[in-house]
């Protein structure tokens, strides 16, 4: 990584890129590491490089290590997932974890436990912690439901199938016979972008259904056709595992639980350049 930055750094200045673009400096920064016939490049140019192309990533990621360090401190919870998340990793090589930390550049399998594991876990601790400290708001903010469809050509169609879908058996067995145009489209919130749009604007309503059962319209698609909506797992209470789950992997979610976490620890950037690049990850991680 060294050597590549070195190169990358050595066809930045031969560019002209060298001016100076952050405010923060290192010891002995004037120090040449690195000199041939052509350029020098000084310690404080390489910090600055390394800034440049890693620093908004690497100092978004050890704020969020430090908090998760703070706020997740169940070691028990935290060693079961490791071995869960562990046995998962080392189905990629056939010669277990240990082998696939080498093939990802890791001395051995404890290095890359504690180096990447370790932290995702902590980090997936976090956003539970979260989501199950404000679960009900959460469900409601991002409009979050769970439903299956049956796709037909005619709104007559459509109005024949929500007849027959007096329950769930009812309707399953209306999908088999749809093949094809039938889906159950899982856990979804408004920010859903795999569905067809007029689905999306019909999510708010969806998800204030009280109890499980097909949608009394029949909702029309971009395309024209007709998608009958049978909503379940409407007792949020009782499916609040399966919720959480996928609430965690959703990635308007985890910005929502990451912009919490840093504004609670009061996150301030004083490196302007810095700043900039957190501000295109996300402007809501920045709170100065």
């Amino acid at each position: 990584m060294k050597k590549l930055g070195v190169l990358l750094i050595c066809g930045l200045l031969l560019a002209g890129c060298s001016s100076p673009k952050f405010t923060s400096q290192v010891t002995d920064g004037s120090k040449t590491i690195v000199s041939n016939e052509k350029i020098k490049i000084t310690k404080q140019e390489y910090y600055e490089y390394l800034l440049e192309t890693y620093g908004s990533d690497q100092v978004l990621d050890e704020a969020l290590k430090y908090i998760s360090e703070k706020e997740v401190t169940d070691q028990k919870e935290i060693d079961k997932l490791v071995k869960e998340r562990s046995k998962t990793y080392a189905q990629y090589s056939e010669g277990g974890l240990g082998e696939y930390a080498k093939s990802m550049g890791y001395k051995d399998e404890k290095e890359y436990q504690e180096q990447v594991i370790v932290p995702s876990v902590k980090q997936e601790l976090l956003r539970k912690k979260y989501i199950n400290e404000h679960y009900e708001d959460l469900m409601k903010e991002f409009n979050v439901c769970a439903f299956k469809k049956i796709v037909v050509e005619k709104e007559s169609t459509a109005l024949t199938v929500i007849k027959n879908s007096k329950n769930a058996t009812e309707f399953d067995k209306l999908m088999k016979t749809y093949g094809e145009k039938a889906e159950d489209c899982g856990i979804v919130t408004k920010n859903s972008t795999s569905l067809d749009e007029n689905l999306v604007k019909k999510i708010s309503d969806f998800s204030k259904v009280t109890k499980d059962g097909v949608y009394k319209d029949a909702v029309k698609l971009s395309d024209d056709t007709y998608a009958v909506i049978f909503i379940y797992n409407t007792n949020h209470k009782k499916n609040k595992a399966n919720y959480q789950d996928s609430l965690s992997n959703d990635e308007d979610i985890t910005e929502t639980i990451q912009s919490y976490y840093l504004k609670k620890y009061e996150f301030t950037i004083n490196e302007e350049n810095i700043k900039n690049g957190i501000k295109e990850i996300s402007d809501k991680y920045v709170n100065n």
